[in-house]
């Protein structure tokens, strides 16, 4: 009997991930808004503790309330994100309105390139270039810019909800939960997946704005055109592992090349922008998120590719706090302990267990 019943495991598993795939595919237009709003929620709850611990009195200690600070930091960071998507719009509006400039600018950079490396059928490349649509190559980003409008509401519903629930939502886990051990250590795990993904968020947030920012200060000092834009993009391509700050960086650079015409000013930007991306990437990020999410780079690099397909750019943008929620929660279970095992830095686990205690696998 215990023969048939492991033998019926691993087709279980196949056929489970197949359906949970299939799942996040059918269902991506209401689940990437929900994923989200759960980031956009998780910033929310981060700047209303941070307000609630200002201290305005110093004899009285008086601390803003906890519906206060979420208001304040709702419509802060709701308005923030309209702000920047309104401004994004703005600037890809002007470039599709600037491009056939650049297209003639394009055509004499390649032109350039071909006399100076002597490059044989330079009219072969020419052709090649002017069969290039820049404007349909534009097009999918700005759409992709005006589907996130569109899907705003949407995520500030998804938003308004999360923070309503969240009163209530204890008092339903201690209404499944069978002892108040169990709800104990139910909420010991929940509040270290909260943190993962917190801090996660947070730092990422922090030293992607300082690499956007620092990176616009640079382009503007160059008098790059669109310096918002290409500053928003090094900004939301930080969130990729690896690839993301390696497209981030090409992007201005090779529209800098068409834009100046010169390779002088091409390697000199590329020496700035490079650097901002190398002191954040390799010295600031590091301290702040420490080892916290304990993932094999390659666990990152395969999710970063199969969250890709999934979802597209919103997967691989949160494909690293998923892959750390789904080592804390297998490490739960015996039965899938040796997955969290796998999918860990270093093979060691230190992850709160239901039982009450951390367990340290090493």
């Amino acid at each position: 009997m215990k023969d048939n019943v492991k033998s019926w495991v691993i087709p279980l598993w196949i056929i489970s991930t197949g359906v949970i795939i299939v799942f996040l595919i059918v269902a991506k237009r209401l689940l990437i808004p929900l994923v989200i709003a759960i980031a956009i929620w998780y910033l929310i709850e981060s700047l209303s503790r941070a307000l609630q611990r200002i201290r305005f009195r110093k004899k009285n200690h008086f601390r803003l309330p906890r519906w206060l600070t979420l208001i304040i930091s709702s419509f802060s960071i709701i308005g923030a994100l309209v702000l920047v998507i309104k401004i994004l719009l703005e600037n890809f509006k002007t470039m599709a309105q600037s491009i056939p400039k650049y297209e003639d600018k394009l055509d004499q950079v390649v032109e350039y390139i071909t006399q100076f490396f002597e490059l044989e059928e330079a009219t072969g490349y020419m052709d090649l270039i002017q069969k290039v649509d820049i404007a349909g190559a534009v097009g999918p980003v700005f759409d992709t810019v005006t589907n996130l409008l569109a899907s705003l509401i949407l995520i500030i519903i998804y938003v308004i909800f999360l923070i309503l629930e969240r009163n209530v939502l204890k008092v339903k886990i201690r209404k499944l939960m069978r002892t108040e051990g169990s709800y104990k250590n139910f909420l010991q795990v929940l509040g270290q997946i909260n943190e993962s993904i917190r801090t996660y968020i947070s730092v990422k947030i922090f030293t992607s704005f300082l690499t956007g920012f620092l990176s616009y200060i640079v382009m503007e000092l160059f008098g790059l055109d669109f310096a918002i834009l290409w500053a928003f993009i090094i900004f939301a391509l930080n969130f990729i592992p690896s690839i993301g700050s390696i497209t981030a960086t090409s992007l201005p650079l090779l529209f800098s090349l068409v834009q100046f015409g010169s390779f002088g000013t091409f390697f000199l930007l590329m020496i700035f922008i490079v650097g901002v991306q190398i002191l954040v990437g390799n010295y600031i990020d590091p301290r702040m998120m420490g080892s916290r999410l304990n993932i094999s780079p390659l666990v990152i690099l395969v999710s970063l590719v199969a969250w890709g397909s999934i979802w597209g750019f919103a997967g691989m943008i949160f494909s690293v706090p998923i892959m750390a929620v789904l080592i804390i929660i297998f490490a739960q279970f015996r039965s899938t302990k040796f997955i969290a095992i796998l999918l860990s830095a270093d093979g060691s686990l230190d992850v709160k267990k239901l039982g009450g205690k951390k367990e340290e696998v090493t």
